[in-house]
């Protein structure tokens, strides 16, 4: 059979509809955008000196192709907007962790999980609508995330640099390829863990698995220790995919239907 069976698509409705009515996951998917697209970017292109000198840069220099053909200021206004790349990986995976915790603990909790695992729908369909649910609404955010913060930052730096200076090749790799792997990889982990616990929080701790090394590449590229170039990003879709593969056949097994039906009174 072809492409998604109709109780994929029913139980991805049935969690989006669950989704539109948590005002706790509404609340948590709009505020990347608000922090990551739009307070973020604002704060640091205005706090942009006008003379910036290149002594200012000097650690930069070597992390911006072309820099030898730019401004201080423009080097340095390159280096921040390239430093924002880690949040947009740190979105889709913090972001499921969130929809999928509620969607296995959640749902166990008010009694609503009992009823579709008693039914003869099978593991992997359940598996792929609720990882679908949790997913196509984090990489969306995502997405619409990036539009709004490229608007922003192009708006803001047009008539410094000439041109538009995002996205490019990182960026559109990183957002195509690399989130929608980081967010799989997010909810097959956030399955794993929450077919263990009993607790809403607990199974979100899930997160900081993600969120300590994008905070830590964002530090170092602050710094100037660190620039994300197009091959790094390559080879962490690469590795993100092998694991990706791995957690789903793991999370079969650590989904059994029996246990998380009777495991908890």
């Amino acid at each position: 059979m072809t492409g998604l069976s109709i109780d994929v698509v029913t139980i991805v409705k049935k969690e989006f509809e669950e989704v539109i009515k948590n005002k706790y996951i509404l609340t948590t998917m709009a505020s990347f955008p608000l922090v990551f697209s739009i307070a973020i970017p604002l704060l640091y292109l205005l706090a942009i000196p006008v003379n910036v000198t290149a002594a200012d840069i000097a650690p930069f220099k070597g992390l911006i192709p072309g820099a030898e053909g730019m401004t201080s200021r423009q080097i340095l206004i390159s280096v921040l907007v390239q430093s924002n790349l880690p949040f947009y990986l740190l979105m889709p995976a913090v972001i499921p962790t969130v929809i999928s915790s509620y969607s296995i603990v959640g749902e166990k909790k008010c009694g609503t999980l009992e009823p579709l695992l008693a039914t003869p729908v099978s593991t992997r369909d359940v598996l792929a609508g609720k990882t679908l649910a949790a997913v196509i609404p984090s990489v969306a955010i995502t997405w619409v995330s990036f539009a709004i913060y490229s608007l922003l930052v192009n708006s803001m730096t047009f008539d410094i640099f000439g041109y538009t200076i995002v996205p490019d090749l990182i960026w559109l790799v990183a957002l195509m390829v690399t989130a929608p792997l980081l967010s799989i990889m997010s909810v097959y982990l956030s399955v794993v863990v929450s077919s263990r616990v009993s607790d809403i929080r607990a199974a979100q701790q899930v997160s900081a698995v993600f969120v300590i090394p994008v905070l830590s590449v964002f530090i170092l590229e602050l710094f100037g220790y660190l620039s994300l170039t197009l091959a790094m990003i390559i080879l962490l879709s690469i590795v993100i995919g092998i694991v990706d593969l791995v957690l789903v056949m793991a999370s079969a097994r650590a989904f059994r239907r029996d246990e998380i039906l009777t495991k908890w009174a």
